[in-house]
């Protein structure tokens, strides 16, 4: 019963970081390892715990999100195909090579999230014409292939490709990054589903707590300004790389 609560408190903490930011599974995966699940079962069982969370906070700031949905569409497409085939890679494949990375890539998305406009300017200089939107596909593809290997800090990615590509506000991309993530992981968890990897009584409880906040979640970043949240998704980006570094 104590391991219950310590998911549920763990999935409404997740739930509030993922609206904001990203980065539910730093909460969730050690908890799930402190249980006692083996590595890759406390990854898959985590990615499906959380994978409805972003959608109770788009649902709060669904105004305009979906105005372009044919647009929307094509921009999310590839980084479907990438988390389908990262859950796939990590069915069959070891997490260790991959979790020594995630502080470098980190790193390269809180970059970006601190240069904002500067480094869509930048960009757009170093690939004119249609070069940047295809260049963009790539980016998706690849986070979405992170996000349904891993995941931890797919927001701050997502945030980054799409305030890039798009040239969006701070508060759009991060409404339109959790709608992409939840996709992501709708894709990632039909073939986490059926790998015997989820302990879906840990999962189903993560789940609740995180679509109770992801909701609360939504209705914080709905009125915070552009340039506070910027700092803030930034910083907690640098305590995520500091915590994979040193904790």
């Amino acid at each position: 019963m104590s391991e219950l609560v310590l998911f549920f408190v763990a999935g409404i903490v997740g739930g509030i970081v993922n609206a904001a930011a990203g980065g539910a599974k730093l909460f969730v995966f050690p908890m799930l390892l402190a249980s006692g699940m083996p590595p890759l079962m406390a990854n898959a069982t985590g990615a499906v715990g959380m994978w409805p969370a972003q959608i109770a906070a788009v649902w709060v700031n669904r105004k305009g999100l979906f105005d372009t949905p044919g647009k929307m569409f094509a921009q999310m497409l590839p980084a479907l195909v990438g988390g389908f085939c990262g859950a796939v890679a990590l069915i069959f494949s070891s997490e260790k090579a991959f979790l020594a990375v995630i502080p470098a890539l980190l790193l390269l998305a809180v970059g970006a999230i601190l240069l904002g406009k500067r480094l869509t300017v930048l960009m757009q200089r170093a690939f004119p014409g249609g070069r940047l939107q295809k260049v963009s596909h790539v980016l998706m593809f690849a986070v979405g292939f992170y996000g349904g290997y891993f995941g931890a800090g797919l927001g701050f990615m997502l945030i980054a490709v799409l305030s890039v590509a798009g040239g969006l506000s701070m508060q759009k991309a991060n409404t339109l990054k959790n709608l992409t993530a939840f996709f992501i992981y709708s894709v990632a968890v039909v073939p986490l589903s059926v790998s015997g990897l989820v302990d879906w009584g840990a999962a189903g409880t993560v789940l609740v707590g995180g679509l109770i906040g992801g909701y609360a979640g939504g209705y914080i970043v709905k009125y915070l300004p552009d340039t506070p949240m910027r700092i803030a998704v930034a910083g907690l980006g640098l305590v995520l790389v500091v915590s994979y570094l040193f904790l």
